[in-house]
């Protein structure tokens, strides 16, 4: 994407209704209606099933969605103050229901020096960026909400609806719009079944406040949303997609049960390593996934490129790999890799690198040399692998050209 025109190009002919500034460091101060009540038929989450979730949500996140410490630091918080967490399935909704999507926009890259000086002088707002545009989308649509979706599966992604769900007295659903962690906006369930995304309310880390009513296209979303978070340190708290219950039922508008499949990865993987086993095997047959390559990082090279932490992890092979090589290529999430100069596997198709000891996920750009890492892929879901989830999704979107390899085709 090119961010090189001026933000008030961009903007430009999109319909945008200013809701707050904050001035001279004061808190955005958001008032609305009650968000909704505690659904009877939710799940209570424990602890344990929380950290499971987040760690399944590090090998689902394909090196994005956030880091696994800031997801669990997101709800450690919430945790010490007592608050509750719990998960909701799709069919539990009534057709007259509510729920919408919290989740951050931003990039694993650290902020440059030229931009941390440009905005010293603005102080960080004093509540969550996440939580407040989900109260502010409620106030715009003088609407609760019953849950909130998680927008991808990451471990901070995750945790950002967890926590904006038990802020606010709701549950979280056992879906979300992706089925992994993605590079943009648009590649989403929801507008993949052509519902609307917008309104949608956004809150800086500076606590500027917007809500977005509508786009010329889909895609304007990914477009306006990532030049806002370029010029806010990539602190972006977002809120789309209200849906009713009768909208979010219906197959293909969320990808149900995602949550729950997290949680049975990070728990196969825990148990394994308290039983001695090898956590990396478990965590593959509980997620129907593929050993694709083990072998050491021999270099790692990234950049901040427009809003988008861009980079390649290069590896040397070990054991029954040894003598080839492989490259991962990444934008925010691993995107396509190729093993000795053969593609291996193309996007929508998902590719997470863990530590080959302990079997963690690891996240871009968080590597080191000599590293042993094991590469695992796991399939995308069904709707990313129609014609349609291809256009979004496919290798050909981010400008590869080579064709979709499904991964159970090839996977040696």
């Amino acid at each position: 994407m090119d961010f090189s025109y001026s933000r008030r190009k961009l903007l430009g002919g999109t319909a945008l209704t200013l809701a707050a500034v904050s001035q001279g460091g004061r808190a955005l101060t958001v008032v609305t209606p009650p968000i909704g009540l505690r659904h009877p038929n939710a799940r209570q989450l424990s602890e344990e099933s929380l950290q499971d979730i987040l760690v399944g949500c590090a090998y689902l996140g394909c090196g994005g969605g956030g880091t696994l410490a800031e997801g669990r630091a997101q709800l450690a918080d919430d945790l010490a103050a007592g608050l509750s967490f719990e998960l909701l399935p799709i069919a539990e909704l009534a057709d007259d229901d509510w729920v919408a999507s919290p989740y951050g926009l931003g990039s694993n890259a650290p902020p440059n020096e030229a931009d941390q000086k440009n905005y010293a002088g603005l102080l960080p707002l004093k509540t969550d960026a996440v939580e407040a545009s989900f109260r502010l989308l409620s106030q715009h649509l003088h609407r609760s909400f019953v849950a909130t979706v998680a927008g991808e599966l990451g471990p901070w992604s995750v945790a950002a609806a967890l926590s904006t769900a038990a802020r606010l007295g709701v549950p979280m659903l056992d879906a979300d719009r992706v089925g992994r962690a993605t590079p943009e906006a648009t590649q989403d369930s929801i507008a993949h079944a052509e519902l609307a995304t917008t309104p949608l309310a956004a809150v800086t880390g500076f606590g500027d406040a917007l809500v977005l009513e509508k786009v010329a296209r889909n895609s304007r979303v990914e477009d306006i949303l990532r030049a806002i978070s370029v010029t806010s340190l990539g602190n972006l708290g977002v809120t789309d997609a209200a849906l009713s219950g009768r909208d979010a039922k219906r197959p293909g508008v969320l990808i149900s049960g995602s949550i729950s499949k997290a949680g049975r990865l990070g728990r196969a993987g825990r148990n394994a390593s308290v039983a001695g086993a090898d956590p990396i095997a478990a965590v593959l047959a509980a997620g129907g996934g593929y050993l694709l390559f083990e072998g050491e990082v021999v270099d790692f090279p990234w950049k901040d490129d427009s809003g988008f932490l861009v980079g390649d992890v290069l590896l040397e092979g070990r054991g029954r790999f040894l003598g080839s090589r492989y490259r991962i290529h990444y934008m925010n999430e691993n995107l396509i890799a190729w093993r000795d100069d053969q593609v291996s596997v193309t996007p929508p198709d998902l590719i997470s690198v863990v530590d080959s000891g302990s079997g963690t996920a690891i996240s871009n750009p968080d590597f080191t040399k000599r590293q042993r890492v094991s590469v695992l892929g796991f399939p995308a879901p069904n709707i990313w692998r129609t014609p349609s989830g291809l256009e979004l999704f496919g290798p050909a979107h981010f400008g590869f050209d080579t064709p979709y390899l499904p991964l159970e085709r090839h996977a040696r």
